[in-house]
């Protein structure tokens, strides 16, 4: 193998597993998530939860807040019980944390093309717009997180 097919390999694998950049929200870049987990409730909806806190998981799972002063987190949860891929409605917010003070933003326009659903692993594509037009898409590629994220919701 040349040392450009290896380039193009490595990079092809990179992107299998990691979410494309996120764009802008508001004047803040997003960049690309370094976590990436979801969680189902009782009824089968699907909360996803991308941020570039790393170990996302254990962040949410501890009742500590992120120790680190500068982070976004963006959640986005379907309304209905997913049970197959297909495209489905979603709500989002975002909080982005900059030198702890926290912008937050929410919309209910969106959707998520789901590509791949099974016990430990979703991906697809997520598509939202907030006010103002800022739009975020991404192709998620998501593990399954064993808290709560619907916790406070209903």
């Amino acid at each position: 193998m040349t040392r450009s097919q290896l380039a193009v390999a490595m990079v092809a694998m990179m992107s299998m597993s990691c979410d494309y950049d996120m764009d802008t929200l508001d004047g803040h870049d997003l960049g690309r998530p370094t976590s990436s987990v979801f969680s189902r409730d009782d009824n089968g909806h699907i909360m996803l939860v991308l941020s570039d806190l790393p170990n996302l998981c254990d962040t949410l799972t501890d009742a500590d807040a992120p120790t680190s002063d500068d982070f976004w987190v963006l959640s986005a949860w379907t309304s209905v019980g997913v049970d197959e891929p297909d495209e489905y409605a979603v709500e989002a917010y975002v909080a982005i944390s900059n030198n702890q003070e926290i912008d937050e933003y929410d919309t209910e326009a969106g959707g998520m093309t789901f590509t791949r659903i099974d016990a430990e692993k979703i991906k697809g594509r997520l598509d939202i717009t907030f006010p103002g037009n800022d739009r975020i898409k991404a192709h998620v590629t998501a593990e399954y997180c064993d808290a709560d994220l619907f916790v406070g919701m209903y």
